[in-house]
Formats: C-alpha cells, structure tokens, sequence
C-alpha cells in the first residue's frame, strides 16, 4: 500500500521508509492525545497510553530505525499537552526528555522480543505469547516510567509524594497500552499476511473491548483516588 505513493527525487525504499516514518509519528500523536485524555494531572501520566503499543509493533514489524518516528512522535505529543501556553526551549528540552525513556523502552522491548522469542513470529506457543507480552510490556515500560517520572521531578511538575502514584499509573498504562495496541497493529501489517489477518475477529474485537473495559476501570479508579 505505502508503496503506491511517490516522492519526487527519492527512490523506493528511501520513501517507504519515510512513509512509514510519517505513519509512525501522526498514529502515536493521534493516539497518545486520545490515551491522554485519561491523564493524572500535570497531564504526562495515563492509565492507559496506546502509542507505546503502536509504537512497539511498528519497530518490530519495521525495523529499530523507527525507533526516530517513535522519538518524533513523542516529543510532538509532550510539546502539545505542556501547561504552558507557548513554546520555549525548556518545553522542547523536557519533551524530548521524555521521548527519550519512550524511545529506549520501545526499543529495549523490541530488542529483547527478537533475542527470547523471535520475529516475525505467528504466536501460537503459550509460552512465547507470555515472554512477547512480559518482555515488551512490564519489562521494556519500567524504563519509559522512570525516566518520565525522573524528568517530571527533576523539574518541579510533580512533588516528591506524587513520583511513585505517578510511576505506577505510567508504567500501566505503557504495559497495557503494550497488551491492547500491540497486536491490532500486527493484524494490520505483521508478516505472514495470511496469518495475521486471520486474527482479525479473533484479536481485533477482544481487544477494542478490552480497552474500553480498561478505560472504564481506570475512569472511576482515577476519580476515587482524586477524591482521596
């Protein structure tokens, strides 16, 4: 599909990348705007936050160099829900901070998939599905957690109190943003086709109403503990 489209002076590889690249980049920021409307004040921290899962599938499907858009992607989104109302080089600088713990736990998730498990890999082993989901879920987003956490304390967005509430509703929110987006992204572009599409009814559905149950849950579990 990427490949119908062209870009003058470029040659194939060099645009499908580049394509892809942009996919990358409008899908986390669109996604991470809508998982961010579940967001714990300053606004950072979600319960659940779908562009890690996207984001993993699109480096294991494509290859560590969209580990940039992953990068690109996340820096826009902080840009776009800083409390400030415009753009400084502090905004930009802690951004980009941010994107940078997103980015090593995408490819630190990736990275350990293809060591322990292996991709392109159809899933039907049960104990492959558990080190696919533990490995690029829990393992990988404890560092995009703490190094978000770290980056928000450091310059005085969240007190001292708030660092675990705000790590732990990051760290979920990553992992399950991992289990829930993860495998619709391969049903739409992981290798073997036949396969994956296949999966479409049997993973799709599960998993758009494992979200909203996620949500739903996470909603009033939010709202309890504001009230707290």
């Amino acid at each position: 599909m990427l490949s119908g489209f062209h870009i003058q002076g470029l040659h194939t590889p060099t645009r499908v990348f580049l394509l892809r690249l942009l996919l990358l980049v409008l899908a986390y920021v669109a996604a991470g705007r809508l998982s961010l409307l579940l967001a714990i004040p300053p606004g950072f921290v979600s319960g659940l936050f779908l562009p890690m899962g996207i984001a993993l599938a699109a480096v294991l499907i494509w290859g560590l160099p969209m580990a940039i858009g992953v990068f690109v992607g996340s820096t826009l989104l902080n840009i776009s829900i800083s409390p400030t109302p415009s753009i400084s080089l502090p905004v930009v600088l802690i951004a980009a901070e941010i994107a940078c713990g997103s980015t090593l736990a995408v490819v630190a998730g990736a990275t350990l998939i293809r060591r322990y498990v292996g991709f392109p890999n159809t899933l039907t082993d049960e104990r492959q599905i558990f080190a696919f989901f533990a490995l690029g879920g829990p393992v990988a987003t404890s560092l995009s957690a703490s190094v978000g956490v770290f980056v928000l304390y450091v310059n005085g967005l969240i007190p001292l109190e708030n660092t675990f509430y705000s790590w732990w509703t990051w760290w979920i929110g990553d992992a399950i943003g991992v289990l829930i987006a993860t495998p619709l992204v391969c049903v739409l572009f992981a290798e073997p086709r036949h396969f994956w599409r296949g999966r479409r009814n049997i993973v799709g559905i599960p998993m758009v109403i494992s979200s909203l149950i996620v949500v739903a849950v996470f909603v009033m579990s939010s709202t309890n503990e504001q009230k707290n």
